[in-house]
């Protein structure tokens, strides 16, 4: 209402002009060298009026033209890439949607309408791998890599395809060069670790664990765990190439990190052992099954003196059981090491205890074993251990897998420091896996 009022002053104010002007016309002589023009004052104004309006119009059509002329205009292109856009947000609702080949075609039909977009790359990249083109997917991400804005996501894909095809060290050095592109990324960092433990790189995994440690990415539990892990792994390493003190050094630095970390105990009773200085190892493992009775720890305490006799074991045994004699375990050595030194009578009501307390299938077959020296009826015994349950095992929190010792990566999912110890009794499965991965064979503990 405001403007139309405004506009009708308007439309009054010039028509009183324009009035004024009729019954005022004034008279204008212009003279110009041989030329001389006569006219009134509000022709002349009326001329200039019309020349105004002229080049406006001029200006109008060139701006149209400029704007809206096809394929020079650049509404034209405003609106070609407006499609692209569309066909852009299209393909990833396809690609969303479980259908790769239709996403495909729509993002290499945006990228025809539009400039270079990392984006289109991306989505490109994708809906070749969920197709199965993993060349076109490596091509994208190369392509991905060379833009300014998508070089990271560029360097994370052509990682992910390095790993998938088996290329580890193609694959750290792309961690390598992502991390120097963006030092705080969790995905970079994590990845980084991961690769570098991966490639038994402990002295580059442990300053990556720093870094993740500094961003604050795991909690300080984890960061400890893994600490003690890696000390643990460079100290086997160091062992395996015959530096003994350099390998003592960073064991008791791993105990240090993970008091009860039973593959740096035993490693370290051995190398005093091997050393010569089996008393010390005596008292290393003496001490760790006060803590947590451990069978690993038995065949380690067994090892320091191989050739004794059965009664000498015997005693031996009932000095280490002795801070921890009501432990599953210790009362499982005991029953091993009084079936060897033939004292039947005394273990069997000992056996029958453990089996009502933790029926493992080592204690059933340690009955079976007894009941044929004692001459009894073994099938009860025999139906029982069938159903048995499987006792202490290392298993691995990321996928379930149960190897026989403990190592820095699981065999099963390659996850690192993934193993624990569990004393929970498990059903064991017909055909399940046992056996350790030979990944990283040479840093595996023994059984147990």
């Amino acid at each position: 209402m405001i403007r139309l009022a405004i506009w009708f002053l308007a439309v009054l104010a010039l028509a009183a002009g324009a009035a004024w002007l009729a019954d005022h016309p004034g008279a204008v002589t212009v003279s110009f060298q041989a030329f001389e023009i006569d006219t009134s004052f509000a022709a002349l104004t009326l001329m200039f009026v019309l020349v105004a309006a002229g080049a406006a119009a001029l200006v109008w059509l060139v701006g149209w033209l400029r704007r809206d002329m096809p394929v020079f205009g650049s509404n034209q292109i405003i609106k070609r890439q407006r499609r692209g856009f569309k066909m852009l947000n299209q393909s990833l609702v396809a690609l969303s949607a479980g259908d790769p080949k239709q996403a495909r075609l729509l993002v290499e039909r945006a990228e025809v309408l539009l400039p270079p977009q990392p984006m289109v790359h991306l989505i490109a990249a994708e809906a070749a791998t969920r197709s199965g083109d993993f060349v076109a997917a490596s091509k994208r991400y190369s392509e991905l890599e060379d833009t300014e804005d998508g070089r990271l996501l560029g360097l994370r894909g052509l990682l992910v395809e390095a790993r998938r095809t088996g290329h580890e060290n193609e694959a750290l050095r792309l961690a390598r060069v992502a991390f120097e592109e963006n030092r705080k990324s969790p995905w970079v960092l994590k990845t980084l670790f991961a690769l570098e433990v991966s490639a038994g790189n402990w002295r580059e995994a442990e300053a990556a664990l720093d870094k993740v440690a500094k961003e604050t990415l795991l909690e300080k539990d984890q960061i400890t765990r893994h600490r003690g892990a890696i000390a643990h792994a460079e100290a086997i390493e160091l062992k395996l190439k015959g530096d003994n003190a350099q390998a003592r050094k960073i064991l008791k630095k791993a105990i240090g990190l993970r008091p009860e970390f039973t593959p740096a105990i035993v490693a370290l009773a051995q190398l005093e052992n091997n050393d010569n200085n089996s008393g010390r190892a005596a008292k290393i493992i003496s001490d760790a099954w006060g803590r947590e009775p451990h069978p690993r720890l038995a065949a380690a305490f067994k090892e320091l003196d191989a050739q004794e006799s059965a009664t000498d074991w015997l005693k031996r045994v009932r000095t280490l059981v002795k801070p921890s004699p009501d432990h599953p375990e210790s009362k499982l050595l005991l029953v091993d090491a009084m079936m060897d030194a033939g004292d039947y009578d005394a273990v069997k009501p000992l056996l029958e205890a453990l089996l009502k307390e933790a029926p493992s299938r080592a204690a059933w077959q340690y009955r079976l074993a007894l009941a044929h020296v004692l001459k009894e009826n073994p099938d009860p015994i025999e139906t029982a251990l069938v159903h048995a349950s499987d006792g202490a095992h290392w298993h691995c929190n990321d996928c379930g897998h149960r190897p026989k010792g403990w190592s820095p990566l699981c065999p099963s999912c390659n996850g690192f420091d993934s193993l624990e110890w569990s004393a929970k009794t498990v059903v064991i499965k017909p055909n399940q896996a046992f056996e350790a991965d030979g990944t990283i064979a040479l840093l595996a503990d023994n059984p147990g």
